[in-house]
């Protein structure tokens, strides 16, 4: 069976049923999370029984939104709980704190001891998912000014891939023939792999070039209710999606104010989607800088000057037919129809090939395929390793060419 061939190859903590996630996806975390509660809890165990047991620990410790409040009086009423949430910490040098940010709880100035900082570094850079044990007290108060909200975080336990063996990872491929491993690749992906012909598999694992290659710029087109960005948002808490609205150059590239640096800086890929939406605030500045990122892998601003592997995707919906890539003129922003911002894509993905996603029972996976956690981990890794050399050797380019 697939699943003692996936285990055998690669682990049984990489492995988990895809199916679950039709009974576990009202809890609105991502999907990496609850493959990874999933595989924690449910070893050996039925479906059915796994589901109510992942459900359970949701309950206990991931509040609904609506509950916020409540949470926030069982906190001061116990004087500790232990929440499920995107911790992350900034650090505030003109106060002298760091504040950690608690999203479920819309608390942004609370205290992390610095034990746990010491140890979970993360929460500095992009923040990590994870349970923390929260304390309140009234007395509470951290650094000059005693600005920071009463509440404690005193331990913390990370959701993510403690070991990773990625020549492992190359032994474990080598077991399948490329037919079987594209269906297990879109089938870790969520997706079912026998409602696409190999061709769009093969532009659905497109989707996961940014992931594992750095620096790599590409732009997707297609219709709506196709997934463009469904791996993104779920694959690995190093991928962030900006859907539409006004994106700054605090956001992107270094905040001047609390002297962090931007998403581009720290993340593996910045996916922009409903790109035709999106308004770089800052105007010719921004797609300067965006220009010169993507050209060079290299931006300032300001004194700060950063080198990143940070892919950037713009993601949009192509609401007429598309033969030729002159048909998505209508689609682009204004920002991308400058020539020189476009010798800069390597890739333009035809999502308008791929069918739309209609029907769970057709179209999303049941049955075994690698947990995203692990697959993410592994993409990664991958970003380490050259394989253009190779890639270069197995392509030829037409005289027309020119980049």
């Amino acid at each position: 069976m697939l699943m003692e061939r996936l285990a055998s190859a690669f682990g049984e903590d990489a492995v988990v049923e895809k199916g679950l996630h039709l009974s576990l996806g009202a809890w609105k975390i991502p999907r990496f999370i609850e493959e990874y509660l999933v595989i924690r809890e449910c070893a050996g165990i039925p479906e059915e029984e796994c589901s109510e047991r992942v459900s359970a620990i949701l309950r206990r410790f991931r509040p609904d939104p609506s509950e916020k409040n409540l949470w926030l009086k069982r906190l001061m009423d116990e004087g500790s709980l232990m929440l499920m949430d995107f911790y992350s910490v900034v650090t505030d040098i003109r106060a002298g704190i760091h504040k950690l940010r608690i999203p479920a709880l819309d608390v942004k100035n609370a205290m992390v001891s610095p034990e746990v900082i010491d140890k979970h570094e993360n929460l500095l850079r992009i923040g990590v998912w994870g349970i923390g044990r929260l304390i309140y007290d009234p007395e509470f108060t951290h650094g000059k000014r005693g600005r920071s909200d009463p509440i404690l975080m005193e331990e913390f336990v990370p959701y993510q891939v403690s070991r990773l063996d990625l020549s492992r990872f190359a032994s474990g491929r080598r077991q399948f023939d490329d037919e079987e491993w594209t269906a297990i690749l879109v089938q870790s992906l969520g997706l079912n792999p026998d409602a696409y012909d190999l061709e769009q598999r093969l532009l659905l694992l497109m989707r996961l070039a940014p992931l594992a290659e750095p620096n790599v710029n590409m732009m997707e087109y297609g219709p709506r209710a196709t997934g463009k960005t469904f791996v993104y948002r779920n694959v690995s808490p190093l991928v962030r999606v900006i859907a539409g609205g006004t994106v700054s150059p605090a956001l992107l590239f270094y905040n001047k104010v609390h002297r962090t640096v931007g998403l581009i800086g720290v993340m593996d890929c910045v996916v922009f989607d409903e790109v035709q939406y999106i308004k770089l605030r800052g105007g010719e500045e921004v797609v300067g800088k965006l220009k010169d990122y993507m050209a060079s892998g290299h931006y300032e601003r300001g004194r700060k000057q950063v080198t990143s592997g940070c892919s950037l995707v713009f993601v949009g919906n192509a609401d007429a037919p598309v033969e030729t890539g002159a048909d998505l003129d209508p689609f682009l922003p204004s920002f991308a129809r400058d020539p020189a911002f476009m010798d800069r894509i390597h890739g333009v993905l035809p999502g308008w090939r791929l069918p739309k996603i209609r029907e769970a029972s057709r179209h999303l996976a049941r049955g075994p395929g690698l947990a995203l956690d692990y697959l993410g981990a592994i993409l990664h890794e991958l970003r380490k390793v050259d394989a253009s050399g190779r890639a270069i050797s197995m392509l030829s380019f037409g005289r027309e060419a020119t980049i």
